[in-house]
């Protein structure tokens, strides 16, 4: 008998359509899970990442206004040591 004339043909293959439906279902629901779970992890890293490069670069601004600061320190001291020497050596 085919499904058009019986009944319990029918109401048999409809059981096996909605079990094979929702396990298929049940899979995209935990791909879904372990994409979620994938794409948390991956926010995650990138905010670390991205704190690591805010770190570095800050870390890079402090030595240069370091530098900076060194040497015109170092400028200072020299010209006043100039002056002192031009001071003391001119007759």
């Amino acid at each position: 008998m085919t499904e058009r004339t019986s009944l319990e043909t029918h109401v048999d293959l409809c059981e096996l359509r909605y079990e094979q439906l929702d396990m298929r279902m049940s899979k995209v629901e935990q791909q879904i899970k372990d994409l979620n779970k994938d794409v948390s992890a991956l926010k995650d890293e990138t905010r670390k990442g991205f704190a690591d490069i805010k770190e570095l670069i800050e870390k890079r601004n402090n030595s240069s206004h370091t530098a900076i600061i060194t040497t015109a320190g170092t400028v200072c001291v020299s010209l006043i040591g100039l002056l002192g020497y031009l001071i003391t050596h001119i007759k």
